[in-house]
């Protein structure tokens, strides 16, 4: 018998999108799936559209609860051997499914497999025709080793891993837990984070999907909370600087990293957001480098917003 995969979509408002996600999945070559569709509280047509599928898909209808509790919903339903995970505003390429699961049948000590993937902007029209693939999966499907094995300590400088892109051993992902409903935003990130310590991860060296760029999406927005920062400081205080074959991570560099955030974070409010988390931000950074001059410069630009606005600086959380 053939392994079972696992397909999870969570969907939120995505009426215009959600149908060619779903298709994207049903259509794979590797034909023993389930997909599993979480209606995220949607108040458009999108459990409509998800109905006119019948029972070619199962559909969790819950009220609104944000991304990740609506993958724990789906993770909870799941029956598969393997969990792979797409986005309602995303597409699958022919041939994804197959090659991962030949890669994890082939490879019993990795646990998470993931594939490159294409950035897909919209044209001046705001449509969104399909860009030529060169590189799409196929049989025998190379590993890309560089981003491949015990990758803990690369991720703790950057998210690798696009979660469209993602399949999962069930096995693994038992082991490793549900995502963290804290986490509105970084929920994923700080998973394959957790999923980085239980097993080594493998990168296949093909582009195996189409990431949807929507410009009201949530990662395009500032928020209160510097989510990737609470990410990488968790996983700091819960897993240290060793990897898990014990070779050593930069310390040093992982402190300039979240340093980095910090800024980050910082100057993205004082472009579009909040003055007064731009302001506590780069007084952060001033603790550590008070003897840059563009701190110093921002933090006043800063501060003059949030007097012009007649708001105090954000109060520390």
């Amino acid at each position: 018998m053939p392994a079972l995969v696992t397909v999870i979509i969570p969907a939120y408002n995505c009426e215009g999108f959600v149908a060619e996600a779903v298709r994207s999945a049903l259509e794979q070559d590797y034909l023993h799936k389930e997909v599993i569709v979480v209606n995220d509280g949607s108040t458009d047509r999108t459990l409509e559209v998800l109905k006119s599928f019948g029972d070619t898909i199962r559909v969790i209808d819950q009220a609104n609860a944000g991304p990740p509790r609506a993958r724990n919903a789906g993770l909870q339903a799941a029956r598969g051997d393997y969990i792979a995970f797409l986005d309602a505003d995303d597409v699958w390429l022919q041939g994804k499914l197959s090659a991962q699961v030949a890669h994890l049948e082939a490879h019993p000590e990795v646990g998470t497999c993931y594939t490159r993937w294409l950035v897909w902007s919209p044209d001046a029209q705001g449509h969104f025709p399909r860009p030529t693939v060169s590189d799409a999966p196929g049989p025998g499907t190379a590993v890309n080793a560089e981003r491949s094995g015990w990758i803990y300590g690369r991720l703790l400088f950057d998210c690798e891993l696009l979660t469209t892109t993602v399949m999962i051993r069930a096995s693994v992902a038992r082991t490793v837990g549900e995502f963290d409903v804290k986490l509105f935003n970084g929920d994923d990130y700080d998973y394959w984070i957790r999923l980085s310590r239980a097993a080594r991860i493998s990168q296949l060296a093909c582009t195996g999907a189409l990431y949807r760029v929507l410009p009201n999406s949530v990662s395009r927005k500032p928020r209160e909370t510097n989510f990737e920062h609470v990410v990488i400081s968790s996983a700091l205080q819960r897993f240290g600087t060793t990897n898990p074959d014990g070779s050593a991570i930069d310390a040093t560099a992982v402190k300039q990293r979240l340093q980095g955030l910090v800024f980050q974070h910082g100057y993205l409010h004082l472009q579009r957001g909040d003055p007064g988390i731009a302001l506590r931000s780069f007084g952060e950074n001033l603790r550590a480098r008070p003897l840059r001059p563009k701190l110093w410069w921002l933090s006043l630009s800063a501060l003059a917003k949030v007097m012009r606005k007649g708001a105090a600086p954000a109060p520390r959380p």
